[in-house]
């Protein structure tokens, strides 16, 4: 069996069969610790710099090893470079046939059972839409949605989709692997040597308690940055007008409901909405804030919870004699009505969790994401570290944790203490990038030396903006920490420049992205959206200007409270929350800059607290060794 040097090395597989193939000592040690850890069932964390190559880091030591390898990321581009450059170069140069699957979300499979159920309703009424649809589904070999040749109607497609509140398992005709098309999907996975999965849906495997990912021993996490965040995503309930209507259409669809208790519980849930929209009698409601904050919507969640107690008892009483398919098998039927009972259960835990709070549980409101305008509630633990310790790491032999941007001046304490394993043992390696960053990257911070905590900052901030994009000959992302300073930025420089520009919010993100692309000189006004899974090759993107040091906002709901939790451990939140954050987000935006040994790349931060307060030495200090300047003739010489 080969070693991983000799993988790797420069009369090795990989060397001989890859065309302009480079020898590097950074990805070899990384193969080996990852290879160690896969042995010796050991945790690995590694930062590995852009250029590093640490997708074959971990790649080669995943197929080498013989055990399925589940590969999780948490951008589309990451997953598609693995798909379809880096496993296929990994596998020809290894001379194996293992097995690869890509598993996505039950919610981008069709459902043959919810399919004929929406044909049987659309008879007589079926929009160019809806053919095009049944269309696709009746010769679809995977029932993948990525197949579509149109986006579908969000609302259409959730009539269709293999979503697991309306699975019926054993009870439906389609059962099985040979006739259900999220079924063959996992069925395929389960017997695949690597599994590449998004964070989405490994972390929403996890909460479930499985029954999606097929079994794992050994698990790669790229982006190890964002595992909090999507930990958190996977374990946060929500209440919203959307999730109580589409409880209310699975009711109306599965049995002859009851009018009036459907009646009773949409107006309970508009009222409880209407309530989060307005913090008090005075004032709309911010764009996030805490849920107590808002004692109408807590005193409104006892209405809304009594209703669906009422529900859950009549579908209890009235499952069998009030059903819409009364010669369907017992099984079929008591399997929905289970599925309901299970969606109600799931929201009356919800409203305990947002009445009782505590230290265990963040409560808070936010805009809805369904575009409709109005708010909905959400509940997510105070913290994942124990979840994750005790359901992550303690049952998996290996997790290979890296990323270009996980370590805060050599040190994992800060993503250690995240992901629960402060005192555990992890085998550590921080590779830094091969790329030359004192010639091929320049740090502009402006000799005004802007406090973004004046009122005349976006004044003052507007001139150099405009003075660093002429030097620069456009070619950048302007971003910034809150959309009212980038439209009034944007309004202010936009329209001066000689260069073609576009603001956030004008057109997808996608779509945005390809114009940037495909323009000559582009500046995009953006936020902190645009920092991270964002790929612009080469010169097209040579500089990323930042209004203010990337701080999490400290009354953010859930940052307040893990800040709470710092404290009472005896930390300092600053030090141990905010500090490490705004590091790993300004490696992010240099690492964007800096792709090829051939790129050059700017980034400029305004806030003058990054020289003038001590907590901006130490950031400084923590950040590649990137040319510092003051000089705007430095920057033209620079980028000429």
């Amino acid at each position: 069996m080969l070693t991983i040097d000799e993988a790797l090395g420069r009369r090795g597989p990989f060397a001989g069969s890859l065309s302009g193939y480079e020898y590097r000592p950074a990805q070899i040690a990384m193969g080996k610790l990852v290879n160690r850890g896969f042995l010796e069932h050991v945790h690995v964390m590694v930062e590995a710099g852009t250029g590093t190559g640490k997708s074959f880091g971990y790649l080669v030591p995943a197929v080498l090893s013989g055990q399925r390898v589940v590969i999780s990321t948490a951008t589309l581009a990451l997953q598609e470079q693995l798909l379809h450059k880096d496993i296929p170069r990994v596998l020809d140069a290894l001379d194996t046939s293992a097995r690869v699957v890509q598993l996505k979300g039950r919610n981008n499979y069709l459902c043959r059972d919810k399919l004929e159920r929406l044909r049987g309703r659309l008879v007589l009424a079926q929009s160019a839409e809806d053919q095009r649809l049944f269309s696709w589904a009746d010769r679809t070999p995977t029932g993948d949605r990525a197949e579509l040749r149109f986006v579908p109607h969000d609302a259409l497609w959730r009539e269709v989709d293999a979503d697991a509140d309306d699975c019926l398992m054993e009870a439906c005709e389609f059962f099985g692997p040979e006739r259900c098309h999220q079924m063959h999907a996992r069925e395929a996975a389960r017997h695949a040597d690597i599994v590449v999965v998004n964070h989405a849906l490994f972390f929403s495997d996890l909460a479930m308690g499985g029954g999606i990912v097929p079994p794992y021993d050994y698990v790669v996490l790229d982006e190890a940055h964002q595992i909090e965040e999507w930990a958190t995503a996977a374990f946060t309930t929500s209440i919203s007008r959307a999730g109580i209507g589409r409880l209310v259409q699975k009711l109306s669809r599965a049995y002859l409901f009851d009018e009036f208790l459907a009646a009773d519980l949409s107006q309970a849930a508009d009222g409880f909405v209407g309530a989060l929209a307005v913090r008090d009698s005075a004032a709309r409601a911010a764009a996030r804030y805490q849920f107590h904050d808002n004692p109408r919507a807590v005193e409104l969640l006892e209405p809304l919870q009594r209703a669906l107690y009422r529900v859950e008892n009549w579908i209890v009483e009235r499952w069998a004699k009030s059903s819409r398919f009364p010669n369907a098998p017992e099984e079929a039927l008591s399997r929905r009505r289970d599925l309901l009972v299970r969606l109600v259960v799931s929201l009356t835990q919800t409203i305990e969790r947002l009445r009782l709070s505590g230290e265990n549980w963040i409560c808070w409101v936010e805009r809805a994401e369904d575009r409709s305008g109005t708010f909905a509630a959400h509940c997510a633990p105070a913290s994942v570290a124990d979840i994750l310790r005790d359901q992550l790491f303690e049952k998996t032999r290996s997790v290979v944790m890296t990323s270009a941007t996980i370590s805060t001046g050599g040190d994992f304490a800060y993503l250690r203490r995240q992901v629960g394993l402060d005192s555990a043992p992890v085998d550590e390696l921080v590779l830094d990038s091969p790329f030359d960053f004192p010639s091929q990257a320049m740090l502009y911070l402006p000799k005004e030396r802007l406090n973004p905590k004046r009122p005349s900052f976006a004044h003052e901030a507007a001139p150099l903006i405009e003075s660093v994009l002429e030097a620069t000959r456009g070619r950048a992302f302007v971003l910034f920490t809150s959309l009212a300073m980038m439209h009034a930025i944007a309004a202010d420089v936009g329209p001066r420049l000689r260069f073609p520009w576009r603001v956030q919010g004008q057109l997808p993100k996608g779509a945005l992205l390809e114009w940037f692309r495909s323009e000559q000189h582009a500046v995009l006004f953006a936020t902190a959206s645009f920092w991270e899974g964002v790929d612009v090759i080469g010169s097209a993107l040579s500089c990323v200007i930042i209004d203010r040091l990337p701080f999490p906002p400290p009354d953010d709901p859930i940052i307040a409270a893990r800040s709470r939790q710092l404290n009472e451990r005896g930390k300092d939140p600053f030090e141990a929350l905010m500090i490490p954050a705004a590091i790993t987000r300004l490696k992010q935006g240099l690492g964007r800059l800096i792709r090829s040994a051939s790129d050059r790349g700017l980034m400029c931060v305004l806030d003058g607290r990054l020289e003038t307060m001590w907590y901006g030495r130490r950031i400084l200090e923590a950040l590649p060794a990137a040319r510092r300047v003051h000089s705007l003739q430095a920057v033209r010489d620079f980028l000429a």
